[in-house]
């Protein structure tokens, strides 16, 4: 994997997680002013994660806990849409 690639790789998560809301738009429920600062900070904190990840991907490195990291944070967020 070359810098180029995850530039790109890394600029489409954070297009797809924290700059668009189209899908969400779509679905109507996730749309960023609908959502509770809570649910923002995760969001965001997800977006850091999964950069995280790819990188110890690239590095070789083993992404275990960074995983786990995202399941309990995806588990916070479903848990706050079902509270709203």
């Amino acid at each position: 994997m070359d810098k180029e690639y995850l530039k790109n790789k890394i600029e489409g998560l954070r297009h797809h997680f924290v700059e668009s809301t189209i899908h969400e738009r779509a679905i109507g429920f996730y749309d960023e002013a609908h959502m509770t600062k809570k649910m923002l900070k995760i969001k965001k904190k997800l977006v850091s994660l999964e950069m995280e990840r790819c990188q110890k991907k690239i590095e070789h490195k083993d992404v275990t806990k960074t995983d786990q990291k995202i399941a309990e944070l995806k588990q916070q967020f479903e848990t706050c849409c079902q509270e709203r």
